[in-house]
């Protein structure tokens, strides 16, 4: 049996109506801000949501191709083929060109700085290595450090020394957590081309205090003991 209402809930208007009686009296003075207020937040939501599908097959489709040039890359290292690894050239750019904004189009820009540079290539190298780098935002992988220390080991090709040593000193300002002897060993080997043995030293102590490597750290013990 449900319970009786008393008096004074007989008398007293009901709450959910007078609310509604309220919202409704307002919507009927004031039509044309209720309307816009609704149709904003519809457009928002619709906006929001298309926004969130488009993002989301951008970097889909992007990562399919991504996949397909890794393969293929591999594959080419596997047989050494110039054929392949223009073809995955060919991948990596398409990418590029029609998802420049996607995560795999980043990494897509420093894959082809490592093609470019192992074909000898080494302008096209940069410039990919660059293109990576100038885009590039947190980094808390190490693939920073990698393309800056790529692209001192371009400019040490081109015999640009002192390019080299300033993409080296860069990378070593980068998250490189685990890359710090290399990246010391590097700037190390660059003073001493420089004959600057002081320095040389500096950074080869460096490194060896890092350096995990048995037979690296005997190698950098030889450095040490050389230029002391």
């Amino acid at each position: 049996m449900s319970a009786k209402l008393s008096k004074q809930e007989l008398k007293g208007p009901d709450i959910f109506q007078s609310t509604f009686e309220r919202v409704s009296d307002y919507i009927s003075e004031n039509k044309t801000r209720f309307y816009v207020i609704v149709t904003s937040i519809v457009v928002a939501f619709g906006i929001a949501f298309g926004t969130y599908f488009y993002w989301n097959n951008y970097q889909t489709s992007a990562a399919e191709i991504y996949a397909k040039a890794q393969e293929n890359m591999a594959r080419s290292a596997q047989a050494r083929s110039p054929e392949m690894a223009n073809e995955s050239i060919k991948m990596y750019k398409e990418l590029i060109d029609k998802y420049p904004r996607s995560s795999s189009a980043q990494m897509a820009r420093y894959h082809l700085g490592n093609i470019y540079y192992h074909t000898g290539e080494i302008d096209n190298a940069i410039a990919s290595y660059k293109d990576f780098v100038s885009s590039a935002k947190s980094d808390d992988t190490g693939i920073k450090f990698l393309a800056l220390t790529s692209l001192g080991y371009c400019f040490e090709a081109k015999k640009d020394i002192k390019g080299a040593l300033s993409y080296f000193e860069d990378a070593q300002k980068t998250d490189s957590v685990g890359f710090e002897s290399i990246g010391f060993r590097n700037i190390a080997r660059i003073y001493e081309q420089l004959n600057d043995k002081k320095k040389a030293l500096e950074n080869y102590q460096n490194a060896l205090l890092l350096a995990t490597d048995p037979s690296m750290i005997i190698f950098i013990k030889r450095k040490i003991s050389s230029l002391s």
